[in-house]
């Protein structure tokens, strides 16, 4: 019985990835059926050539794809982080919390772009020691984020994005590992899978480490809303950045070949270090200030606790 039971937990904390991974799969699926039978019906026999019509019709759309896929998936996720906190009443487990003040949420911009700064010199410093195959797994990931247009970036990487992969690992995952090991261990254990779901090693340790800090402001705040306002900011700096870059390199020109590799080590490293203490002190802040008190179910609303 005990293996039983460890076996549907570890279920549990699959099942919330292959539901999204599915949906994406299953809408890719009824597109290219939808595409094919209409390029078929108006006079395409050959299946080389509809093909070669469904490839050309999908390039560039990746991200948009992946947008309406989190769509579709955020209903699905809310009602099963619902079916936990039921559980957990039943169980007489469940716990809300209030702040004393929303103002509080605005601690968490800041915080996640220091972050989010620090841990994008940290993946480029490591680029520069990683072996090529490892850099090339990223080229999938890089072309379907970047031959998107500026708007659908900012639509499905700064809002719809962070919103379902929040559910998942922090709301879902993160909240089920808690009912299997101490608190540490569901931190890094969420934060491992949330780097492993990304699928390639330039992304995956960029990736722990925004999951380490959206479960530390998640358990913080006591909701859901802090590590989805973190990791919106995280993805909507990180495309404004890397926007403002590629025009000020298409306008100025500059490239890194012309700097030596131990200069542009240096100054990364500098940068890193500055920003990672920024967000240490942010996080600091967030300790000491943050601190969301217990009510009674008379006083809040148990969708209050969950979104």
């Amino acid at each position: 019985m005990k293996g039983t039971g460890l076996v549907k937990k570890i279920w549990g904390l699959i099942y919330p990835m292959l539901i999204y991974i599915g949906i994406q799969i299953l809408l890719i699926n009824v597109i290219q059926t939808v595409c094919a039978a209409y390029w078929y019906f108006n006079g395409f026999t050959s299946m080389e050539e509809i093909n070669i019509l469904i490839a050309q019709t999908l390039h560039g759309k990746e991200l948009v794809l992946t947008m309406i896929s989190s769509l579709i998936t955020i209903p699905i996720l809310i009602i099963f982080m619902k079916r936990d906190i039921e559980d957990k009443k039943e169980f007489h487990t469940f716990k809300k919390f209030e702040l004393n003040s929303k103002w509080l949420y605005l601690l968490i911009i800041p915080f996640g772009f220091f972050n989010m700064e620090w841990a994008n010199m940290f993946v480029s410093v490591l680029q520069m020691f990683m072996p090529e195959f490892m850099i090339d797994s990223y080229s999938g990931a890089q072309n379907a984020i970047y031959n998107s247009s500026v708007a659908v970036q900012f639509v499905a990487a700064g809002f719809t994005a962070p919103i379902v992969e929040e559910l998942i690992f922090r709301g879902l995952i993160y909240n089920r590992l808690k009912d299997m090991v101490n608190v540490k261990w569901a931190v890094i254990l969420s934060a491992v899978l949330f780097g492993v779901f990304h699928g390639n090693w330039v992304q995956a340790p960029y990736a722990v480490i925004i999951g380490l800090v959206a479960a530390f402001v998640y358990e913080k705040y006591k909701s859901i809303i802090a590590p989805i306002l973190l990791h919106m900011t995280v993805n909507i700096t990180s495309v404004g950045i890397s926007y403002l870059a590629q025009k000020l390199n298409e306008t100025q020109n500059i490239t890194t070949q012309q700097f030596s590799d131990w200069y542009i080590l240096e100054t990364i490293s500098t940068s890193m270090l500055t920003f990672l203490v920024l967000a240490v002190v942010m996080g600091i802040i967030i300790n000491n200030i943050v601190k969301p008190k217990e009510v009674g179910d008379e006083n809040i609303n148990s969708s209050n606790s969950v979104l």
